[in-house]
């Protein structure tokens, strides 16, 4: 019997886990604060790390655009304080093509009357959060396509879309007369392109999610005006559980001048080879458990080891039996083990 214990001494000698009989174990105030701090922030800690891993983390990556693009769409709807039969709407490219965007768009006219919101709204630039463009990635298309109705009004509402060859060019707006030939010529007078944008953007249709040029508008008072937007487009990606939407975002740099261009509204547009990717990745469920675990354990070792120094600064400054204040011996029950009964287990 003596032989199979001896074996065992040995072993025990290497417990890392040392255990402290019931009788010897001392509870006090300080203790008890510290215990319920360290609780606290476990549970704050092992909340955030939830939140965490439900909620995922936002990647976003610069990478060469790999995908061969031929043409895409130029979606526009926007509001010109001039009458219908007064304007001319053209695309020309790099290529030296020439889209007659007059055949594509819907010319409707109307009252100049833009409601007050439109003004009061403050228009903030931002990259659109993942939630948002998932919220109101809901593709839709123009109902109609080249129609024209009550163009004498003294406003015109153009909206509708323009397939462009995606290569650098430039959209505009200009008056019968003034840039092209044109049988009709519009008096200087009465030009007047103040203008109010409702959409400006390139590639799928996506009425609720929002552009640079959404909501946006200029005033003049000046016939011999013109109006420049430069817009460098970024195809942007959006990836989350399986779902993709591509969209398009734009830089935009803009400036307005009087009698030194043609009067009219200059959209010109470019395209960067740059692609930005925006996904939401989350960790393996057992690198989570494994998180959780870590973040437990550490934070119960940084509060023991900080508890005793601070014991330790107290029976310093203070002596001993400052420091034995609040404290509370358990004592041994019928139940309990003395401290050499552990020797014989």
């Amino acid at each position: 019997m003596a032989d199979f214990k001896e074996p065992r001494r040995m072993i025990r000698a290497f417990d890392a886990f040392p255990k402290v009989p019931p009788s010897q174990q001392v509870h006090s105030v300080r203790g008890g604060y510290t215990s319920l701090m360290m609780y606290l922030f476990m549970i704050f800690l092992i909340w955030i790390e939830i939140g965490g891993y439900i909620d995922g983390e936002i990647h976003k990556l610069f990478t060469v655009d790999d995908v061969i693009r031929h043409d895409l769409r130029i979606n526009v709807d926007l509001i010109v304080a001039m009458p219908c039969n007064f304007l001319n709407t053209n695309v020309r490219d790099a290529t030296d093509d020439r889209f007659l965007a007059s055949e594509l768009l819907n010319f409707q006219g109307t009252t100049a009357y833009i409601p007050t919101w439109f003004f009061e709204s403050k228009k903030k630039v931002v990259t659109p959060e993942m939630e948002s463009v998932l919220r109101n990635s809901m593709n839709a298309e123009f109902q109609t396509q080249g129609t024209r109705d009550n163009e004498e009004l003294p406003a015109c509402h153009i909206y509708g879309y323009i397939p462009v060859n995606r290569v650098k060019g430039d959209f505009h707006i200009t008056a019968k007369g003034y840039g092209y030939r044109d049988r009709s010529f519009v008096p200087m007078e009465q030009l007047n392109f103040t203008h109010y944008i409702n959409e400006f953007s390139f590639g799928d249709f996506y009425p609720y999610m929002d552009n640079q040029l959404d909501m946006t508008y200029k005033i003049t008072d000046e016939s011999h005006h013109s109006f420049h937007y430069h817009m460098t487009v970024v195809p942007t990606t959006y990836k989350k559980l399986g779902v993709e939407i591509d969209t398009n975002q734009y830089s935009l740099t803009n400036f307005e001048t009087g009698g030194k261009y043609i009067p009219g509204i200059f959209f010109r547009y470019d395209f960067d080879p740059i692609k930005m990717i925006i996904e939401e990745n989350r960790i393996p469920f057992w690198q989570f458990v494994i998180r959780l675990v870590t973040i437990i354990g550490g934070l119960v070792v940084i509060a023991k080891w900080t508890f005793k120094g601070f014991e330790k600064l107290i029976y310093i400054s203070f002596g001993k039996e400052f420091a034995r204040r609040g404290d509370e011996k358990k004592e041994g029950g019928l139940l309990d083990r003395h401290e050499e009964e552990f020797e014989t287990i």
